[in-house]
């Protein structure tokens, strides 16, 4: 289980405990705060969601990476000429040159 839905599963708890108590244990408290039970549920449905979905997400990370890593190996530069304008102006003055006579 990932930290997140460690953290959801308490908080499930955590809500249904409260409100159990608070619901169902008859004390005259604020009427507001009988929307903790189900906020637990909510919490609950969220674990759950993130419960079922999490091989499908550590899938679709291993997917990207390769994905990721074919792309960098696509994208390499190619070697490159270490003193390129050097080669460009040799090159631009043997075609300007006269053709020497031996």
């Amino acid at each position: 289980m990932t930290t997140l839905s460690k953290a959801l599963l308490a908080a499930s708890v955590a809500g249904f405990a409260v409100g159990g108590i608070i619901d169902f244990g008859g004390f005259s408290v604020i009427s507001e705060l009988t929307a903790v039970l189900p906020l637990g549920a909510v919490f609950f449905g969220l674990f759950m969601i993130s419960f079922m979905m999490e091989k499908e997400m550590a899938g679709f990370d291993e997917e990207e990476a390769g994905k990721l890593q074919l792309i960098r190996c696509a994208a390499a530069p190619a070697p490159a000429w270490k003193h390129e304008h050097e080669f460009v102006q040799t090159q631009t003055i043997s075609q300007t040159a006269p053709p020497t006579a031996e």
